[in-house]
């Protein structure tokens, strides 16, 4: 791309700046920008990875979103369209443009969650216990096993597990409060007993080397973890596993821990006798979610039992989860 002379090139160090003033001026035309918002955060967090203290490249915005993290189309589509809004705006500010790719995203994008088993967790486990120390990354074999287990146990969004500081975790009631997560609302998560005493022996050995509001998941304390690169690891070990990855739209995801959590909890209310119309809209609070619509994609019932489920929720309890527009998932 050949640059028209006197335009200006973007600094890395001057990204978060240039957010506020975009941010500032969507919404003053009325505009909310809150997924949209985030969506440039993370965009951050991947140049202060890949272009620490330098310019931001021409291609940047469309490496990054042609990156292979297993983001859906849909949600690579959604990005593509936030980053060309703020590239126009830098470029009336007399910046120089940025190249964006074109993602044309077809309507049926449906993917397959794929269900972890319980042997396919066992060589899970087994492969990630075994990893070895790197110098480069001296706590990528501390942090992976733990992370995994967290992501599986808890049903976390990724994005939400890399935000995770020492000070979010309440020991005493076994409760993660997850901060600013999607639709930017702050939730509890409980923890099992299990899972409360692998986080707790990791954070213990974390206190000498992070502050307490800084994330407690990293590869080196002074590098951002982003979840590409959580993602790039989680490849290595469904490989090492023998478990074989199937496609952009089969799997296996990192997002399919949270699948298989959902499920695994369903399962285990339904075997307990639990009421179903009282468990979807509690696993749905869990998740994070708006309503019940999201928490079914995450469910494997037999399609008449969910049927009759969701339909009566929806018919009876209509006030309970008020619509959201833009229900979108990052697909890792």
């Amino acid at each position: 791309m050949n640059h028209e002379a006197g335009l200006k090139p973007i600094p890395v160090s001057e990204l978060a700046s240039s957010f506020e003033g975009f941010l500032e001026f969507k919404r003053a035309t009325g505009l909310k920008y809150v997924s949209e918002e985030r969506t440039l955060k993370y965009f951050t967090r991947y140049c202060q990875e890949h272009y620490p203290g330098g310019n931001l490249p021409e291609d940047a915005i469309f490496d990054w979103i042609n990156e292979n993290d297993n983001r859906s189309l849909k949600t690579k589509s959604n990005h593509a369209g936030v980053m060309t809004a703020w590239a126009k705006y830098m470029f009336s500010l007399g910046y120089r443009q940025m190249r964006i790719p074109d993602i044309r995203c077809p309507k049926n994008t449906a993917f397959v969650p794929h269900i972890f088993t319980a042997q396919e967790m066992a060589s899970i486990w087994n492969t990630v216990d075994r990893i070895k120390p790197q110098n480069i990354n001296p706590n990528l074999h501390k942090c992976i096993p733990v992370l995994f287990r967290l992501l599986y146990s808890c049903g976390l969004r990724i994005s939400e597990a890399l935000g995770i500081t020492s000070n979010d975790i309440d020991f005493g009631r076994n409760v993660i409060t997850i901060r600013h997560a999607k639709l930017d609302k702050d939730r509890w998560v409980p923890m099992g007993r299990s899972i409360s005493n692998v986080m707790r022996k990791y954070v213990d050995c974390q206190r000498d080397k992070i502050t307490p509001d800084a994330p407690i998941f990293y590869y080196h304390p002074k590098k951002v973890l982003t979840p590409s690169s959580v993602y790039g690891r989680f490849r290595i070990t469904l490989e090492d596993s023998g478990i074989p990855y199937e496609g952009p739209l089969r799997g296996p995801r990192l997002h399919d821990f949270r699948h298989t959590f959902a499920v695994n909890a369903m399962n285990r209310m339904s075997d307990a006798g639990y009421d179903l119309y009282v468990s979807l809209p509690i696993l749905s609070a869990y998740l994070g979610h708006s309503g019940i619509g999201s928490t079914e994609r995450y469910i494997r019932l037999t399609e008449d039992r969910l049927s009759t489920i969701t339909d009566s929720m929806q018919l009876h309890l209509p006030e309970v989860f008020p619509e959201v527009a833009d229900d979108e998932e990052i697909q890792l």
